[in-house]
């Protein structure tokens, strides 16, 4: 578990989580943070560093097994706007993403014909890690291993309106070849190995290989297609605005890789 019980400089509203947390209770699903919210809960509230791109909304999964769940969910929290999936929860701003039991190709289809992607939540939701919030909220929150493939997945789903998936990206990985997460970076020879021992790229190669490993190789490929692409790449390195974006990425497609299937 990560405990942030008596941390003062959480920048994630800890009262929409609780709320959150008992309206899924209620409605009989699992609840899952994602997006910015488990950006900062897992990585920059365990650094204690200001997250580069702040955020103003909440975004959760939730894994539902009927659209009468889902909607049952919904009803129970102030609808913001005409979308199914958006919400306000003490006045901020919330979406909510289903994922299980209606998925169709890996997808899910709301009440107004929207079509939405949910690669990647259940694996995430199957790696999950748990944190206790500073007045003791306790959530699960996607882990920074997931985080680093939802967000290539999402940059893929969205970069054409707003590339801000990208930075985040390049912030992730490399916080995570800080301190606290380089000490089982140092410890992975066979990371180590596939980068010459450069803790930067070894944790990209690290952390992606712990992340492909609740994909099914089919679904996996989702990731690695995307980062194969040479056109899609290269976007994706501009957005990354970060000097060693590139190695990043090579780094991450070796490790996925490796991590597919085991």
């Amino acid at each position: 578990m990560i405990d942030l019980f008596g941390h003062n400089d959480v920048p994630v509203p800890e009262e929409v989580l609780a709320e959150l947390g008992v309206a899924c209770k209620e409605s009989n699903v699992e609840m899952l943070v994602i997006g910015a919210a488990a950006r900062d809960l897992v990585i920059h509230s365990q650094q204690q560093t200001e997250p580069i791109r702040a955020t103003d909304d909440v975004d959760i999964a939730v894994a539902v097994r009927t659209d009468e769940q889902f909607l049952e969910l919904a009803g129970t929290v102030a609808r913001r706007g005409k979308a199914p999936h958006k919400l306000k929860v003490l006045g901020v701003e919330v979406d909510i993403v289903p994922f299980g039991g209606d998925e169709a190709d890996r997808t899910v289809t709301f009440t107004d014909g929207n079509l939405l992607d949910v690669t990647g939540l259940q694996e995430a939701h199957s790696t999950s890690v748990s944190v206790r919030m500073p007045q003791g909220t306790e959530v699960q929150v996607a882990s920074p291993a997931a985080l680093t493939a939802l967000k290539i997945l999402a940059w893929h789903d969205r970069h054409t309106d707003n590339p801000k998936d990208g930075l985040d990206l390049a912030v992730i990985l490399n916080a995570l070849s800080e301190s606290p997460f380089d000490d089982e970076v140092w410890d992975d020879d066979e990371a180590l190995d596939a980068t010459d021992a450069d803790i930067i790229t070894a944790a990209s190669y690290h952390y992606a290989h712990i992340a492909a490993r609740p994909f099914s190789q089919h679904d996996g490929m989702a990731v690695l297609d995307i980062i194969r692409d040479p056109a899609q790449r290269q976007m994706l390195i501009r957005h990354m605005r970060n000097s060693l974006a590139g190695e990043l990425l090579a780094a991450y497609s070796r490790g996925f890789e490796a991590g597919l299937g085991h």
